[in-house]
């Protein structure tokens, strides 16, 4: 008997003990395993607590918002990019991404692009900060240890050329995309046309205005013809819709998820952006007579795309 006693507690601490543990994120004493420790500062990334913080990274303006559970390994992330004469925060007050991140797990990552200029106020993207957005990605999820299958990019107008682009170029660490309000064309670099594609057949959530006048609608439709066609997607379904909105859906045979909410929904005519139409942000609650990136649909609308988004983003990890 005794000797059989020592043979399992023997067993017990040799092998790791009870089935399913992992000894390896164990330590002596039974102290917290590497995994279980706060996240360390690293380059940029100096303020590793619980809450909203202005950092500078790659030089670039960046608010993170950080929720308590992401001091722990395993959140997500999403990166999201303003448009023209916008910035990170204004961005946010259309999407709402922050609070909703904070509830779902996921750090939000809004950095803001270089001065526009020409006399206008905010920012704009180039294809000079491509890399740099990857980087300071990569540097939060680092810090962080975010679920690597659980990063995300999306984005509007200008930004939402840039979500593109890194889904084009950069399919490997972001899982899925949702760029809005852009296509080919409009003197940008994009993806699925002069022989671009992604490596890997990421999800996609794409937002189309019909009457888009900033971005011409026939340029989102193909670049959303030029998705459906790379992925060799088919079995379109109708999710959705009213006679202001459909959401539909296409299946690729690799798993691969595209989706796309293409409204009717408008700009405040009477608005300083009244002539941008359907360039706009269904279910944003931004002021439309804000002087500064003042983009929200007219309501009602019957969806939020920001709500969309984490809600896409929740479904669709690498798969």
């Amino acid at each position: 008997m005794q000797r059989c006693l020592f043979a399992l507690l023997c067993l017990v601490a040799c092998e790791g003990g009870v089935s399913g543990t992992n000894p390896d994120a164990r330590t002596t004493n039974d102290s917290p395993g590497p995994d279980a420790a706060p996240p360390t500062p690293s380059g940029c990334v100096t303020d590793v607590s619980a809450g909203n913080h202005d950092y500078t990274c790659e030089g670039l303006a960046v608010n993170a918002q950080i929720p308590p559970a992401c001091l722990a390994p395993g959140c997500g992330l999403i990166l999201q990019l303003h448009g023209d004469t916008g910035n990170g925060a204004l961005m946010d007050a259309h999407t709402n991404l922050r609070a909703l991140g904070q509830t779902n797990g996921y750090i939000v990552l809004s950095p803001t692009g270089p001065l526009f200029g020409q006399g206008y106020p905010g920012s704009t993207w180039s294809t000079a900060q491509d890399a740099k957005l990857v980087a300071l990605t990569q540097s939060f999820a680092n810090v962080f240890r975010v679920d690597p299958k659980r990063i995300h990019a999306t984005g509007f107008s200008r930004g939402g050329f840039v979500a593109w682009r890194m889904l084009c170029d950069h399919a490997d660490l972001f899982a899925s995309v949702a760029p809005s309000a852009a296509g080919n064309g409009n003197g940008e670099v994009t993806c699925f046309n002069n022989g671009r594609a992604p490596a890997r057949q990421a999800d996609i959530l794409f937002l189309l205005g019909r009457t888009d006048a900033s971005v011409p609608f026939a340029t989102m439709t193909a670049i959303l013809d030029g998705a459906v066609n790379n992925y060799g997607a088919s079995n379109k379904t109708t999710v959705a819709g009213n006679a202001q909105y459909t959401h539909s859906r296409w299946t690729a045979p690799s798993g691969a998820v595209i989706e796309t909410f293409e409204h009717s929904y408008e700009t405040d005519s009477s608005g300083p952006w009244g002539n941008a139409r359907g360039h706009c942000f269904p279910g944003s609650t931004f002021d439309p007579f804000a002087p500064q990136y003042a983009v929200p649909c007219k309501g009602p609308n019957a969806f939020t795309w920001g709500e969309e988004v984490i809600k896409f983003f929740k479904a669709h990890p690498k798969r």
